[in-house]
């Protein structure tokens, strides 16, 4: 049994050529079709097939449309949760650097590591098996996060500084969970197969009503077919945001692992 996931579990430039080969049989077995019942029909226009073919290609564009505002929504979602992260990191650490020793230099070098833990290298996250060990990566230096906080905050009287600390640090444990909510927020697998059977029923009628005028003009179909094919592998796209084409980028956090390290190194 073919699974919702295929087109997620195969390079974009497969799911596309996939999703043309789909869409050139489809045509190709409409007009054939409709070579056959080209005596029956006499007219392509007749049963209803205009306003047929009209209708179906009105709804995939629709579709089509509303899937690929949607794909866009959910890729500025990732970008900006990327922001707030390296924001939520960048006053974490230097607000851990106004407590004192011991425990200061600790808590910085931990918010370190975790910043590089959230740096994910493009087309490294391929598999749901790599997601678990990036996932499992980080999250073994996020634990490391509020234990070394609280031995910070216990070490004397807590004062303002100290609770500006605990407000920074919760601000980048919350931003975990958004950028977390963001990267698995994709479109329901089964809307991809639904845009596939859409387009291609679209070109079978297509196809049809060419067979029974005895005539089509293949490379207009096939132009037709491309661009479909070139949409739908964009909006695929927009949820592969790290081994795809259309990639967030991580230069924020890596602007503020640079001057953590540079802080660091100052420090010592």
């Amino acid at each position: 049994m073919m699974e919702f996931s295929l087109f997620y579990n195969v390079p974009v430039w497969v799911a596309g050529l996939m999703c043309i080969a789909i869409l050139a049989v489809s045509l190709e077995f409409g007009f054939r079709v409709g070579l056959k019942r080209r005596e029956h029909w006499k007219d392509a226009n007749s049963g209803g097939g205009a306003v047929v073919l009209t209708s179906m290609f009105a709804v995939m564009g629709l579709v089509l449309a509303f899937t690929y505002a949607s794909g866009v929504s959910r890729y500025d979602a990732r970008k900006n949760a990327v922001t707030i992260e390296a924001n939520a990191l960048g006053t974490a650490f230097n607000r851990a650097d106004l407590v004192a020793e011991p425990g200061r230099t600790e808590l910085q070098a931990i918010l370190l590591d975790y910043a590089r833990s959230r740096v994910f290298e493009l087309g490294t996250i391929t598999s749901d098996e790599d997601r678990n060990q990036v996932l499992k990566s980080t999250l073994d230096e996020l634990v490391k996060i509020w234990p070394a906080t609280k031995r910070v905050v216990e070490q004397g009287k807590a004062g303002p500084i100290e609770a500006s600390l605990v407000a920074a640090i919760n601000g980048v444990l919350d931003a975990h969970t958004i950028r977390l909510a963001a990267a698995i927020d994709k479109l329901p697998r089964v809307i991809m197969w639904m845009l596939v059977f859409i387009s291609s029923a679209s070109l079978a009628v297509a196809g049809y009503n060419a067979g029974i005028q005895g005539r089509m003009s293949r490379w207009r179909m096939s132009a037709f077919a491309l661009v479909l094919t070139f949409l739908m592998a964009v909006i695929l796209d927009f949820d592969r945001p790290n081994d795809g084409l259309v990639t967030v980028s991580n230069f924020s956090i890596e602007s503020v692992i640079k001057d953590m390290e540079a802080d660091l190194m100052l420090s010592k």
